[in-house]
């Protein structure tokens, strides 16, 4: 399997934020292991956690290359224009962020361990609520009962990439302070 990492270029036919060079040398770094995986598990590993990065979250500012665009629609939500970090720099419009790339990896090594655990299938109604066997009784929390509330909450992910979110919660009249 051969990945198409997007380049910066805003490709139509990209389907990872990474590589499986940086997965490696990102995991090595950290004392992460994948020996137990081919690399074609990991490359599987590294679309399932683009797909996650791209497709689930409300990302600020806009794609570079939008529907309609005369060279087509890039495939993935990087790279993106307007969009600054969190100290107020703009982003430059030709990359994808090193916080979305070292993201991407995290997920990939969670994709791993649990294939498809950031896209589980979900089904409100069977969720249990209380189990209760001879003696012994478990009570849910179930406080979050969405869709969103079955997946894992990484929280290296949100913490690298909450600056690049779309969070308004005031006026959309009102604009976003950058520093040029």
């Amino acid at each position: 399997m051969a990945l198409t990492v997007e380049d910066g270029t805003g490709l139509t036919g990209a389907d990872a934020f990474i590589s499986l060079v940086y997965f490696k040398a990102y995991a090595d770094k950290r004392g992460r292991s994948y020996a137990a995986y081919t690399d074609t598990q990991i490359e599987q590993a590294i679309v399932r956690a683009t797909d996650y990065m791209s497709e689930s979250f409300n990302w600020a500012g806009f794609k570079l290359k939008e529907r309609g665009n005369s060279d087509g629609e890039q495939a993935l939500a990087w790279p993106r224009t307007y969009v600054a970090d969190r100290n107020g720099y703009d982003l430059a419009d030709d990359i994808v962020p090193s916080e979305v790339e070292r993201a991407t990896a995290e997920v990939a090594l969670y994709e791993m361990a649990n294939p498809n655990g950031m896209q589980p299938a979900y089904v409100a109604h069977d969720r249990v609520k209380m189990e209760k066997v001879a003696s012994i009784a478990v009570q849910y929390d179930l406080s979050r009962t969405d869709a969103e509330g079955a997946r894992p909450v990484l929280l290296i992910v949100r913490d690298l990439i909450g600056q690049f979110l779309d969070n308004r919660g005031g006026s959309r009249l009102s604009g976003r302070t950058m520093r040029a």
